[in-house]
């Protein structure tokens, strides 16, 4: 099979299912193996702390963290539906707003479990950014409000918390 892509390591012609992401571009399997690049390594600063470690393929998300992230993000996400609330009301700037709201709800819940990544927590994250809008909208139901174009705000928030997800 015929590929394009190459090694930033070697520069050896690999598959693009073979390569491995790297820092900078891809690299073949046998430079990943001898440099440990493309393996996630956890943060210092994470450890020093005493941060829970990141469950290994097959584990479980000790109860506790999962309880406090959604307990957090239940909280995160009542918050800026009543920061963002008055804003769908006033109709100025609700996108961006509604997408600044979304990444700051996705990011408490990430607060939440000291960086701890999991299916779980990436959809908590993205489900608090949601339901911070519904809370927003609750608020904004009102005759005065922007109710005609006000669900525009929840796929700027998906797109904010999806930024701070992607990150993960």
């Amino acid at each position: 099979m015929e590929t394009r892509l190459s090694c930033s390591a070697c520069e050896t012609p690999i598959c693009p299912s073979c390569g491995v992401e790297a820092a900078v571009g891809y690299k073949c399997p046998d430079c990943v193996r001898q440099d440990g690049a493309g393996t996630p390594r956890p943060r210092a600063a994470n450890r020093s702390r005493g941060a829970v470690a990141a469950p290994a393929p097959g584990e479980r998300l000790p109860v506790a963290v999962a309880v406090k992230a959604t307990a957090i993000g239940l909280a995160a996400a009542a918050l800026g539906g009543l920061v963002l609330g008055p804003i769908l009301l006033g109709g100025a700037f609700f996108l961006i707003s509604a997408g600044v709201v979304g990444w700051g709800v996705a990011r408490a819940v990430y607060w939440a479990t000291a960086e701890v990544s999991t299916p779980f927590i990436r959809a908590l994250a993205l489900t608090a950014a949601g339901f911070s809008v519904a809370v927003a909208m609750g608020i904004a139901n009102s005759p005065g409000g922007m109710r005609e174009i006000a669900f525009l705000a929840y796929p700027a928030a998906m797109y904010g918390g999806w930024i701070v997800v992607r990150q993960r």
